[in-house]
């Protein structure tokens, strides 16, 4: 029994260390990364950037954990990994005009926390947003279908098998039907991501060893993302 507990408090720890591992602070964010996005709401332009993703991540994750909000918000890598997808999707399918979010419908083949919580805040239809015209979320099952139990533990049963694929976003119009889908390219993730997130995950007997590989691999992966221009991130494809 002591050998069980013990072994729950070394994957709870191990686990720990991922999360933390996760974050970059903001104000380090590189130049490519701290473009704001502007939407209009009700008529009323609303401008938000990556900083303002983060402290709404931080603040719905802390909700859903029962912890403290971090004094400092921090990049998630599926926080920026949507922001930037938007960032790059939006001006594709709306040219300079700024959409209204009531004009926004948002599908994620991803279902993770960051993506959900930033999915969210541009949708307008998470909590504490204040919106006077939402748009739609859609969070997609690995058949393709839409989920509706938007639970922790349902999401983090696809979340946690994910793979490159999983990383695609369509952004729709709802006005004219016209939509494109911003996926991210392989070459974004590092060599043996997937295979090491998943041991992560996954494995019962994973080490600290392996999560401090892990680690490294999820930091070039988010140094990426934060820092490479859109063309070596994404394929874009207008429809």
């Amino acid at each position: 029994m002591k050998n069980k507990v013990f072994r729950l408090f070394l994957i709870g720890s191990l686990m720990l260390m991922v999360c933390v591992s996760a974050f970059v602070v903001s104000a380090d964010l590189p130049a490519a990364s701290k473009a704001p996005i502007t939407i209009m709401d009700g008529g009323s332009p609303v401008e938000f950037d990556i900083n303002d993703i983060a402290v709404y991540h931080a603040k719905m994750e802390a909700a859903e954990d029962g912890t403290k909000v971090p004094e400092k918000a921090e990049v998630d890598p599926c926080c920026a990994w949507m922001y930037r997808s938007l960032l790059a999707g939006i001006p594709a399918l709306w040219g300079d005009k700024s959409p209204e979010r009531s004009d926004i419908t948002l599908t994620s083949n991803l279902p993770s926390c960051g993506a959900l919580h930033t999915g969210w805040y541009v949708t307008g239809t998470g909590e504490g947003i204040n919106t006077t015209s939402p748009g739609r979320l859609i969070l997609l099952k690995p058949d393709g279908t839409e989920l509706t139990d938007y639970s922790h533990e349902a999401r983090s049963k696809i979340a946690k098998n994910r793979t490159a694929e999983n990383y695609k976003i369509i952004l729709a119009s709802t006005s004219n039907g016209k939509s494109v889908e911003v996926a991210l390219r392989k070459e974004a993730f590092p060599d043996g991501f997937f295979e090491s997130f998943k041991k992560v995950k996954t494995d019962p007997n994973v080490t600290k060893e392996d999560v401090l590989a892990f680690n490294e691999l999820k930091d070039e992966f988010l140094n990426n993302l934060l820092e490479k221009p859109d063309r070596d991130l994404f394929t874009i494809v207008i429809s």
